[in-house]
């Protein structure tokens, strides 16, 4: 480690007032990060290793308020059991950002807790392209999940039937059976914790952002034209980077001890990765593994790729967006010049002939 220029918390030394710079930043982002997810942050993004304690002593001593409210939050326990890796993959959406016009969606591996995608879009009620996220999670691994399991939806038709298909494909013996459980009321968990993790550590930042376009007139999600299709092209791109970075960083995090906790406490990719590590656990995507021909042959019927939904924007804007972006110069996008930029844009499409 010392030869490769990796020091740990007790070598880097930090203390409150080094550390504060470095907090201070990412919370500009992830201002509701917990201790321990700013620290998981701190080392994704700044390659900076402090103590939870000294986290811990810098937030009572700015953030006290922060702190209390915290403390003052009580959470409703249910246990949730998987005998191995890709089991059982859990997908769900998530629609809190609509009133801005993008649509979340994920699936999670059960038993390690991996995030298998973390998604935006336009929409997240398209079967079409909520199956082409499960076609990417199979290429990237070789294999496919025993079970898939959703809540009831339209959207989720794809993946059930989809996925169903190639098990049956595999193995005769499932002809007629169902592939996919469907979770009626609260009974999807493992979405549904990680949901409100992600509100709670990742989009207030983001939010604000949102919301200022919106309160200064510069945005309308209605004015499809003129606003949204730019917004659209500019945020999604924007977004999924973020949001990359939110699955690099807890699927490589180790979670908080939890003695309630049925399945194994590991980093995420690495009980993903090395399943038999942690008591022998069981690899289905080693037992259930599909071919390029066989994604194929579902994919033509379930997620045809030349369908519109798979298009960020209209195609003859796509062309229009990318000559008025190279107009500006190809600026880098953040949160800090993401509106000057979009204006930039708008500006150009409305002066256009």
């Amino acid at each position: 480690r010392v030869k490769l220029g990796l020091k740990s918390a007790r070598q880097q030394r930090h203390d409150l007032f080094t550390i504060g710079p470095h907090i201070d930043e990412v919370r500009k982002t992830y201002r509701q990060a917990g201790v321990k997810r700013m620290k998981d942050w701190l080392r994704e993004l700044k390659g900076v290793h402090a103590s939870e304690n000294l986290i811990a002593n810098y937030n009572r001593l700015h953030f006290p308020e922060e702190v209390r409210q915290r403390k003052a939050k009580r959470l409703k326990r249910k246990q949730f059991w998987s005998p191995g890796v890709f089991a059982v993959v859990a997908v769900d959406q998530h629609d809190k950002w609509a009133r801005y016009g993008l649509f979340l969606h994920l699936g999670l591996e059960a038993f390690s807790g991996a995030l298998l995608w973390l998604k935006i879009w336009w929409t997240n009620s398209n079967p079409r392209l909520i199956f082409s996220f499960y076609l990417e999670m199979a290429r990237k691994y070789g294999g496919i999940p025993l079970l898939t399991q959703s809540d009831p939806g339209n959207e989720n038709n794809g993946i059930a039937n989809g996925h169903s298909m190639l098990r049956q494909q595999l193995d005769p013996r499932l002809q007629g059976k169902l592939q996919h459980r469907w979770m009626r009321g609260h009974s999807n968990i493992k979405p549904e914790i990680k949901w409100s993790q992600l509100r709670r550590e990742f989009s207030s930042g983001y939010e604000d952002l949102f919301r200022e376009g919106v309160v200064n007139n510069w945005y309308d999600k209605d004015n499809i034209l003129e606003n949204r299709y730019i917004f659209q092209w500019l945020a999604i791109p924007f977004m999924q980077r973020h949001l990359d970075e939110y699955v690099q960083m807890h699927n490589n995090s180790k979670p908080r001890s939890d003695k309630n906790k049925i399945l194994p406490i590991g980093i995420p990719s690495d009980i993903l990765e090395h399943p038999e590590r942690y008591k022998g656990a069981r690899d289905y995507k080693e037992t259930v593994l599909v071919s390029d021909e066989d994604l194929y042959h579902v994919e033509q019927l379930y997620a045809p790729a030349n369908h519109g939904v798979f298009e960020l924007v209209p195609r003859v804007l796509q062309a229009q967006l990318s000559t008025y972006y190279e107009a500006l110069g190809w600026p880098q996008i953040t949160k800090d010049s993401f509106w000057e930029v979009y204006l930039g844009l708008r500006d150009a499409f409305l002066l256009s002939p």
